[in-house]
Parts: C-alpha cells; structure tokens; sequence
C-alpha cells in the first residue's frame, strides 16, 4: 500500500511540475497570406505590437528588458540593423529580392547568382553585448534581439518551437 502511495505522489508531483513549465508559456499563431500558419512557444510577459501592410504582416512580443521576438513576412527584418553590421555582402544576400534574382538568372539562361537557401540563418551579438538571431524560412522570418547571455537558452527554445500547423 505504501508503495501505491508514493507512485501516486510521484505522479502528481510530475503532472504538477510539468503544468507549471508548460504554463510560463503561451502558443502565438502566425498566419501568412497564402494561408499557412506557424506556431510559437513563447514566454508570457510580452507586450504585443502587430504590424500590416498588404499581404504581409509582422508580429512582436517585446519584454520588460527590452529583448523581443518577432514572427515577420516584411522583406526587412527587426533584425536588419545586426544584420548589416555583419556586412554587405551577407545583407545583400539575406535580404534579396528573390523573384527579382530568379527572373534575372532565367532571363540571362544561366544562375548569374545564387539564390537564397529556403532556410537562413544568422545570429551575432549587438554592440550593446546583447544577443541576436535571425532565422528566415521561405518568405517568413522569425527570431530575437536585444536578449541577455543568460537568456539565451530561453529564446533558442522559442525559436525551437517554431513550427508549421
């Protein structure tokens, strides 16, 4: 019997234990314009800023500390600024004009230049010593900035629970 006892606490412990990781999270959805919907894990806390402009559409979970996660389909990024101190070249390829390229290279007959991969990604860190990442899958593009050295793991979780529904 005592046995029985401690499975039972042992399980309720884990269900509690495992509803309290789950709670500090919530679920953000992101519909893009031909209907595809991606998911997010995010923390709970953020102040909501959402931005449109004819087919695409960005949005931002912003922090207390000033670190934020975006889910955007806009050509530039939140990120552009990081992105650019990179260098040129890296931001002229992260932000080409894809349909522009591909029209360019057939028209020509032969790949002038190549094309973006459907999925990039780039991550650095801010003159200010915080933590930047920019991940672009097909048209849309999510990652963070501004996010503490600790924090890191945090958001690289949000970032892994990016998916398509």
């Amino acid at each position: 019997m005592d046995q029985m006892i401690m499975k039972c606490m042992v399980f309720l412990v884990a269900v509690v234990s495992s509803c309290r990781v789950k709670s500090d999270f919530v679920t953000v959805k992101h519909v893009v314009y031909k209907g595809s919907i991606y998911k997010l894990d995010i923390p709970r806390g953020y102040q909501f800023t959402g931005f449109e402009a004819g087919v695409e559409n960005e949005n931002i979970y912003l922090y207390p500390d000033s670190s934020h996660i975006y889910i955007t389909d806009f050509k530039h990024t939140p990120n552009a600024n990081n992105i650019k101190a990179l260098g040129d070249s890296i931001f002229q390829l992260r932000f080409q004009n894809e349909d522009l390229l591909k029209e360019v290279n057939r028209s020509i007959g032969i790949e002038v230049a190549k094309v973006l991969p459907d999925t990039f990604e780039l991550l650095g860190v801010d003159k200010e010593g915080k933590y930047w990442k920019d991940v672009n899958i097909g048209k849309t593009a999510v990652g963070y900035s501004k996010v503490p050295e600790g924090k890191v793991p945090i958001y690289e979780r949000v970032l892994s629970s990016f998916r398509r529904y």
